[in-house]
């Protein structure tokens, strides 16, 4: 199965790689095929046949080739040589432009195409760079165009033209402002339904979405996972004693304790109540046991100073360690004997780390004590 999901994984990379490319491939051709011609045949400046159809097919050419470039680049250089094209498509445009007739031709408005396709793919950081190369661009261009005849050139008509480069760019650049804001907040929202809001660990439900992945990608990469179940001991005591909002000032904490302990490719949940659970991948049952003790023994050397109460109070944590696939390959099961060990912490007398293959010899343990005790 985890061939399965990393085959989606890939696939929809894939995919969505073929859809950029794709799109970008017709924006290229429709351009050429229908705007380019009614421009070059529409002209009031004159253009002969022969160099029309030549312009058109050295643009076809060009095409072809920058097709061939998005078509075959490598994946992770695809959106780098479609940044340096749309620089190049600039410069073609401009010089198209001047054989159109300069400034009397309408062709620029195709440079507002290219600013904005580029603009809506890209940050408003690149929409300022091409946007300035483009006005540069076009500006240097026409007034090469027109140097014989610069004393009665219309100088106001080229502003205009290159202050509706400017207004696109902006336009562009509000829509990007807007959509990022929406994807920021879908984020968030995403983030908020997948966390605990009192210690911002993940909530039960985000853990129940990614026990089976983990497990899968464990039995992929051939490593073991472990399941790290906490229980505040005498936490009903603690909340009836204290009231609770220091009940919850406890949760608090110990979700601190617990992410200061652990590393940021491990999945700490609140997984409810005063239960919490840590999914830790790729480290032995020894390293596993220290990591819980470590977090056990932290919240032990906390003194919570309760307000109007002259004596500090102490907290202790109990943990249960079971590992998959050591102990099941069935990872629910796997929690369910991280239950247990943790059940027999508590019963054992709390405050402890005890993981799911050491119940059997503690029970013995304390057997033979008990057997030594009666015989004496």
């Amino acid at each position: 199965m985890i061939n399965d999901i990393i085959s989606e994984s890939i696939k929809e990379k894939k995919q969505k790689l073929a859809k950029f490319r794709r799109n970008m491939i017709y924006f290229r051709w429709i351009i050429l095929i229908f705007i380019i011609p009614a421009f070059l045949f529409t002209s009031e400046f004159a253009v002969s046949k022969n160099s029309a159809y030549l312009t058109i097919l050295l643009t076809v050419l060009y095409n072809t080739i920058v097709t061939l470039l998005i078509v075959f680049s490598r994946p992770e250089r695809v959106r780098k040589n479609v940044g340096i094209v749309f620089y190049i498509d600039v410069l073609l445009i401009c010089f198209i432009t001047c054989v159109l007739g300069g400034i009397e031709s309408d062709t620029f408005i195709v440079l507002l195409f290219i600013i904005s396709y580029y603009g809506i793919s890209r940050d408003i950081a690149s929409i300022v760079n091409i946007t300035v190369f483009t006005i540069f661009m076009y500006s240097i261009f026409i007034l090469g165009f027109e140097k014989n005849r610069l004393n009665e050139f219309n100088y106001w008509r080229l502003i205009s033209r290159d202050l509706f480069m400017l207004i696109t760019a902006y336009g562009i650049s509000l829509i990007i402002s807007e959509v990022k804001k929406y994807d920021e907040m879908h984020k968030r929202e995403f983030k908020l339904a997948r966390t605990d809001k009192l210690t911002g660990l993940a909530n039960r439900h985000y853990f129940d979405q990614k026990l089976e992945e983990e497990a899968l990608y464990a039995d992929y990469a051939r490593k073991p996972l472990n399941i790290l179940m906490f229980d505040i001991d005498n936490f009903k005591n603690f909340n009836d004693t204290y009231g609770h909002i220091w009940g919850d000032k406890l949760l608090s904490m110990f979700g601190d304790i617990v992410m200061q302990n652990i590393r940021k490719t491990d999945i700490p949940v609140r997984y409810g109540g005063e239960e919490f659970i840590v999914l830790v991948g790729d480290l032995d049952m020894s390293t596993v046991k220290g990591i819980g003790d470590r977090i056990r023994s932290q919240l032990e050397k906390q003194n919570l100073n309760m307000e109007n109460e002259e004596k500090r109070c102490k907290v202790t944590v109990s943990c249960g360690v079971a590992q998959y696939p050591t102990h099941s390959k069935d990872i629910k099961e796997v929690v369910d004997y991280a239950d247990k060990a943790l059940y027999y912490a508590k019963e054992i007398g709390k405050n402890i780390v005890v993981s799911y293959d050491e119940i059997g010899k503690l029970r013995e343990a304390v057997q033979i004590d008990i057997d030594t005790y009666l015989s004496n």
